[in-house]
């Protein structure tokens, strides 16, 4: 009597082969787009903070110069939507332009490589003493539009 596999065993043992190679590559693929994602969330996040701290620097600049009453600490921050990039002291219109990332890595609108991501920077009074700054970073991502808001108060704490 010969030993061997049968047509059958060989067609069930392909089976499971097959399936298990398939879930496997499933499963990386899963975790590479996961992963992708990820990414991009923790840049959004990263330029959502860079653009608080273009608000903040532009206040903190007021002081220093002596601007601290409650009629100009908030010069350069009026009330509306923007742009701002980590290397002005200004903030711009709102104009729906995508970053751009230079050859040093760093994410402005001048010169670079178009991005996916999208900041507006939105300022507006809550009292003579308060401003609300609210960053909204956006792409588009595996078809779908992602978002990542962040808010912060801006208080005149150094009025004279």
């Amino acid at each position: 009597m010969k030993k061997g596999f049968t047509l059958m065993e060989v067609i069930v043992a392909v089976g499971i082969v097959t399936s298990v190679l398939v879930f496997t590559i499933a499963l990386i693929n899963f975790s590479v787009s996961g992963i992708r994602l990820n990414k991009s969330k923790i840049i959004a996040f990263g330029l959502a903070q860079e653009g608080e701290e273009i608000v903040r620097n532009i206040r903190d600049n007021n002081w220093l110069n002596h601007k601290r009453a409650v009629s100009n600490w908030r010069d350069g921050l009026a009330d509306g939507d923007y742009i701002g990039q980590y290397n002005l002291q200004a903030l711009s219109g709102f104009s729906s332009v995508p970053l751009k990332l230079d050859s040093n890595g760093f994410y402005q609108y001048n010169n670079g490589t178009n991005t996916i991501f999208y900041r507006k920077i939105t300022l507006a009074r809550v009292d003579d003493n308060q401003m609300k700054a609210t960053v909204q970073i956006t792409w588009q991502e595996k078809g779908a539009n992602q978002s990542l808001n962040v808010e912060s108060r801006l208080y005149n704490w150094l009025k004279d």
